[in-house]
């Protein structure tokens, strides 16, 4: 039997999550909430970066790694590249297509913080949606 070590942080991983067994691992970075509606084991917090993580699979015997986390949590995602490498597992990444603008939104597109504060200047209550990352 395949033993998988999802790494989450987005809903699709929350679903497929719901679909793995007790000899699974679902992994999140800690800062959400943690499911409590799942069958898999969950582990929350970092591995002390590609080398723990790499550690880590292989200690634990996991035999598929899955990246589906958030797009803006690039390091996890540099770190499982390495450590699958390192450890010589399959690593299969999921990446949602970007947004498209459709008809009827009002994108704006900034070259740089300067003239995203200019451009912010007129809203009295802008919304940002960039994950957990500070701005």
């Amino acid at each position: 039997m395949t033993r998988v070590l999802l790494l989450g942080g987005v809903g699709d991983a929350l679903r497929l999550a719901r679909r793995l067994g007790p000899e699974h691992l679902y992994s999140l970075a800690g800062l959400g909430k943690v499911p409590e509606d799942l069958s898999c084991r969950v582990r929350v917090g970092g591995f002390g970066g590609a080398e723990g993580l790499a550690d880590f699979i292989r200690t634990e015997g996991f035999d598929l790694l899955l990246d589906v986390t958030h797009p803006y949590a690039a390091q996890i995602s540099r770190n499982a590249a390495h450590a699958a490498r390192v450890v010589s597992v399959p690593l299969w990444a999921y990446r949602r297509p970007p947004w498209q603008p459709e008809s009827g939104d009002d994108w704006r597109f900034v070259a740089n913080w300067a003239e995203m504060m200019a451009a912010l200047r007129r809203f009295n209550r802008p919304f940002f949606t960039i994950g957990l990352e500070p701005l």
